[in-house]
């Protein structure tokens, strides 16, 4: 079974796409059975009945009222850069711009759970394929539809700078990371990746890219006082709702999370939030040992995936340092089982190891995050209040963390075995 898994496909790269456009198909026929009308689907997905909610309610008031003139609209907590590269749709009439973005969701979607998939599983088009399923059944991925929110077009950017830096390219990812900054500014963290292997010429580019996004660009747009203004005032509201967050039922934040099982934010002891935020930080700093590992070891394991690893890991840090972390944010999730689990199906010396990991973390995670477990519970508050996304970031990460030192390990290993062996690089 595993090596058919993780075999050489023998099919063409257009073959093993329409096979996925099939899959998505039928998952989609699938999901309809479960909710018979998009009305349906936007009522069972977290709160309110609106489809795209937060483009209709706060992206296209912002940009339609004049961005020379005007502030955000409320609940807008974005950079000016995202209101200058929303900036055409202005020019559409609401319905027109609700359509256009729509279609940007889909092909977000589209690309994700194809090129993307396809990416981290290139030896195993069956993988592919599960991972396509696996995408398009995501629970993030339906939250981020039915609010219409930015988690797929960041996710789709960032994924494709990687893969192609992974292929050689320099100029197009910078543009790529510029523009998911631009959305969101948190994607910059992204950047750290190429600080860690060293590629100073590329982390020059990036940052070129993200300077156009999030100041040139706005400064063009809105010009250069008014947005200063309208960022200050967005920044404004961004800090001013930090603590609410920290009580709302949908923020995946690690300590938030762990405050809700003792009754809520402000039923948790000053002790307990304190130690919740102290483990939150050594988890983010357990994370940078494994990227590290990742960028400096020669282990033929991680070094043919290198790149995608520490997408992956980058990408799971999210609930250890982004307070709002709500469901959308961890649309990475299937890429990042997928990727595990075609490590895992590979044949290695650890074997009956890798098959653990697979059954006891993987398998777990792909139920937590899918809609498998969101059925599996009465509803969304209690599937949001339980944490399940949170634990379904930390399960991969866990196995992430098993499969990195692992594989690392084996191969200092095997390096002091031969006997002129060069050692492995840390």
């Amino acid at each position: 079974m595993t090596a058919w898994l993780s075999r050489r496909s023998p099919r063409s790269p257009r073959s093993l796409l329409l096979l996925q456009l099939g899959v998505a198909l039928a998952c989609l026929l699938a999901l309809r059975a479960k909710w018979s009308t998009v009305h349906a689907f936007v009522a069972a997905i977290d709160h309110g009945d609106v489809l795209f909610a937060d483009f209709v309610n706060h992206y296209y008031p912002t940009v339609s009222e004049g961005l020379r003139s005007g502030a955000p609209a409320g609940g807008f907590f974005y950079p000016a850069g995202f209101a200058a590269l929303l900036s055409p749709l202005a020019l559409l009439e609401p319905t027109a711009a609700k359509v256009v973005w729509g279609l940007v969701q889909l092909a977000c979607v589209a690309y994700v759970a194809t090129v993307l998939v396809a990416a981290v599983v290139p030896r195993s088009p069956a993988l592919a394929l599960v991972g396509t399923a696996l995408t398009v059944s995501s629970v993030p991925v339906l939250h981020n539809l039915k609010w219409g929110q930015v988690s797929l077009p960041i996710l789709a950017a960032t994924g494709a700078a990687f893969v192609l830096h992974a292929r050689g390219k320099t100029n197009l990812p910078a543009a790529l990371l510029g523009i998911a900054a631009g959305i969101k500014a948190y994607p910059i963290v992204f950047v750290g990746w190429f600080v860690a292997r060293r590629d100073l010429g590329f982390v020059g580019r990036a940052a070129v890219g993200c300077a156009v996004t999030l100041v040139l660009l706005p400064a063009i747009v809105m010009g250069p006082a008014h947005a200063l203004f309208f960022q200050r005032v967005s920044t404004g509201a961004v800090l001013g709702a930090a603590d609410g967050v920290l009580r709302d039922f949908n923020s995946q934040y690690a300590p938030a999370v762990m405050g809700r099982y003792e009754g809520g934010w402000d039923a948790t002891s000053y002790d307990h939030r304190a130690m919740g935020e102290l483990g939150a930080m050594a988890a983010l700093l357990l994370i940078a040992v494994l990227v590290m590992v990742v960028a400096r070891s020669r282990a033929p394991r991680l070094a043919e995936r290198r790149d995608l690893l520490a997408f992956v890991l980058i990408a799971c840090t999210v609930p250890f340092w982004l307070r709002t972390s709500w469901s959308h944010y961890f649309v990475h999730l299937p890429l990042a089982q997928t990727l595990l689990a075609g490590m895992l199906a590979e044949r290695s010396a650890s074997r009956a190891r890798d098959v653990l990991v697979l059954v006891l973390l993987v398998a777990p995670s792909v139920f937590l995050s899918n809609v498998l477990g969101l059925f599996a519970t009465e509803g969304w508050w209690y599937y949001a209040n339980a944490g399940s996304l949170f634990f379904a970031n930390a399960l991969v990460l866990l196995a992430c963390a098993g499969v990195i030192v692992d594989a690392h390990v084996r191969f200092i290993a095997s390096e002091r075995r031969a006997p002129h062996a060069g050692g492995a690089i840390l």
